[in-house]
């Protein structure tokens, strides 16, 4: 297993949690316990698990496949439920395999299990494209061309001389379409990579050579939800609570509380982001914003 890679599809996990808990309408993520994962298990098994899920569901469980799930989730020792809800808040790491993939299940992380993830980051490059699978029935695409494509095109001639001209054909728009690709790429490098600055992320370069040197904050590869982290200006009044639930997430930093406008990982510490109460509005003196539209 690839240490490095399985402790990012952790991490994805968790930031999935901390978006999942705000949107779950069901309210079970805001602050869950054991008894209710259960239910929540059971709930996803009404809704039809995929084949894959279902396995995991059975691995957890310890249910054999001729044996009737729903009784054995029914009557399973909700205790076992603990270390997934400590992973989740970040209280407590876990390396249990089952109880990770249960966990994906349960805020909906994709791609899930791990070996799907592993598939997917190959493919997007952490490793030799020679040595990346085709996918779907050999039909890669490379910026919505298949390989396929080509092979489709040969078989469909059959006469020898239109198969040749198709094949010319085809060999000089290739030509063409990755010349373009590789001027494109060297006087207007597309920006895959994102970087914490100041208060915000930015789009950055993730060849730039220049990146990365005497920089502490990591260049990672972009991710939407991620990308909306804004770091607030605690000096300022803001409104912290929306219906009474938290709008506003803190971590402490240097013993300093920070303020950022979505739940997940502190761009600098990594820690993971809580969302505002009270107490710590009280406590370092925040301004709050009173009766704010």
């Amino acid at each position: 297993m690839n240490k490095i890679t399985f402790e990012e599809y952790k991490s994805g996990i968790r930031v999935k949690y901390e978006v999942s808990r705000i949107d779950d309408v069901t309210g079970i993520l805001l602050n869950p316990t054991p008894a209710q994962l259960r239910n929540l298990c059971l709930m996803k098994l009404d809704n039809s698990l995929t084949k894959t899920d279902s396995n995991v569901f059975r691995m957890f469980f310890n249910v054999k496949e001729e044996e009737h799930l729903r009784k054995e989730i029914e009557n399973f020792d909700i205790g076992k439920f603990k270390p997934i809800i400590s992973f989740l808040k970040g209280e407590k790491d876990s390396e249990n395999m089952a109880r990770i993939e249960l966990a994906a299940i349960l805020v909906n992380f994709n791609p899930r299990p791990y070996n799907k993830y592993l598939l997917n980051d190959k493919i997007s490059g952490r490793e030799n494209p020679e040595d990346s699978l085709f996918v779907e029935e050999k039909e890669s695409v490379i910026d919505n061309i298949p390989f396929g494509f080509i092979e489709k095109v040969a078989l469909k001639g059959k006469d020898d001389k239109i198969e040749k001209k198709t094949a010319i054909f085809l060999a000089v728009l290739l030509s063409l379409f990755f010349m373009g690709y590789t001027v494109k790429g060297v006087f207007f490098p597309k920006k895959e990579c994102m970087q914490w600055e100041g208060n915000h992320y930015i789009a950055v370069d993730c060849a730039n050579d220049k990146l990365g040197i005497g920089q502490l904050e990591l260049i990672i590869p972009i991710d939407e939800n991620i990308m909306k982290l804004n770091k607030l200006d605690s000096n300022r009044k803001i409104n912290f609570f929306k219906n009474d639930k938290p709008v506003v997430w803190y971590c402490k930093h240097d013993g300093v509380v920070e303020l950022f406008n979505t739940p997940g990982f502190h761009p600098e510490t990594g820690k993971p982001l809580k969302p505002i109460t009270k107490y710590i509005i009280k406590k370092y003196n925040l301004k709050e914003m009173i009766n704010a539209i």
